[in-house]
């Protein structure tokens, strides 16, 4: 189809299965944002993507966990200016909605995102949003901005993303307007969480599970597949087998998808110049434009037919042939063929991707477009 695609790593969605993977085109337009290596050996889809976290453990001495005022200060750039704390030393927590209604707490070292696919999955909930300003003050008592991993209601289950392990005098919100409480201690100030997590929103920069340095891009998916497992077939009436013991197993499943549409789209996108399309061989919907001048034309139309050629014959007689080339250029067929007196007996040959022009007689077109 002359389309470059990554193999990006995705997120298996409502399908389910075991993993996916995405077939991408690279486009700025492109609505799939992705992360690559530069020598491509990783490759995922934000939504997915994993990078090695760096160490911030440290053997400083615990210091005495205390509440400070901050009137109107959010955001973790201007809270660590604030408290004059390097940004990893605090903490952004965010309250989110599942889509059963039920509220928890997301909690992720100063500096990363949070990444809602992966949360989702974690959870094991269809859905997530950000929890209303009304639900936030009555969870936490506080308005958004300030809220922390201390002291929240026992129904509202906190996730530690893993940036969070091993840390030491670190910041949270107060739960409280305007206050944030510094020093904070697992085991002392609050319990040592039972797991952490991976929810972190990769970025460009990043290093990637390899050891190399994140490149972000966009591309457009044109096709995808997935690797089912026993997803369905272990819940379908007879989707099973008999193995060489004996024994009723079932089907290993898998499935796979091309967006036609889409990678019409998106070759369009990508071949193509101020003048229109530049359909590649493999799927342009003719092989053979024949612009016919000066009434001129029919004969070499039919006998590219009848020799196997797909041509798309311009035998109109009220346009010029300046309109003609500009209609030429801008469908795009790979050959542009003319025929008119000043030709005589030869061809005018043009390839829309090239700009040099050949005369050929017409049986030597006929050998060049079937070698």
């Amino acid at each position: 189809l002359g389309l470059k695609t990554t193999i990006v790593e995705s997120d298996n969605g409502y399908i389910g299965g075991e993993y996916c993977h995405e077939f991408v085109v690279e486009s700025e337009i492109g609505e799939s944002k992705f992360l690559v290596t530069e020598d491509g050996s990783y490759a995922a889809h934000e939504d997915v993507a994993k990078f090695i976290l760096e160490n911030v453990s440290s053997d400083e001495q615990l210091k005495p966990m205390e509440d400070v005022l901050g009137k109107g200060i959010i955001g973790v750039e201007e809270l660590a200016k604030f408290l004059k704390i390097p940004v990893e030393k605090t903490t952004k927590t965010i309250l989110f909605e599942t889509d059963k209604g039920k509220v928890i707490a997301a909690a992720v070292r100063g500096g990363f995102d949070i990444n809602e696919v992966k949360l989702i999955h974690i959870i094991g909930c269809n859905g997530l949003k950000l929890a209303s300003a009304e639900t936030v003050k009555k969870v936490t008592g506080a308005e958004v901005g300030y809220a922390g991993v201390l002291n929240l209601p026992k129904e509202v289950k906190v996730y530690f993303d893993e940036s969070m392990f091993g840390r030491k005098n670190f910041e949270t919100g107060a739960n409280r307007t305007n206050y944030h409480t510094i020093n904070v201690n697992f085991g002392r100030d609050l319990p040592e969480p039972k797991e952490f997590y991976d929810f972190k929103l990769a970025k460009e920069g990043y290093i990637s599970p390899d050891g190399q340095k994140l490149i972000a891009k966009r591309g457009i998916e044109v096709g995808n597949i997935f690797q089912l497992g026993f997803h369905y077939s272990s819940k379908m009436k007879g989707a099973n087998f008999r193995d060489s013991d004996g024994k009723q197993k079932p089907y290993y499943m898998g499935c796979y998808g091309i967006g036609l549409g889409r990678t019409l789209a998106t070759i369009v996108e990508v071949y193509n110049d101020d003048k229109g399309i530049i359909w590649p061989e493999a799927v342009a919907p003719y092989q053979v434009h024949i612009v016919g001048l000066d009434g001129l034309g029919e004969k070499e139309y039919k006998h590219l037919l009848a020799e196997g050629v797909e041509t798309l014959f311009d035998d109109r007689l009220n346009l010029s042939a300046g309109e003609k080339f500009a209609d030429a250029d801008l469908i795009g067929i790979p050959y542009r063929v003319v025929v008119s007196k000043r030709t005589e007996d030869k061809l005018e040959v043009k390839k829309r991707s090239e700009k040099q022009t050949r005369f050929l007689a017409l049986q030597s077109l006929l050998e060049m477009l079937k070698s």
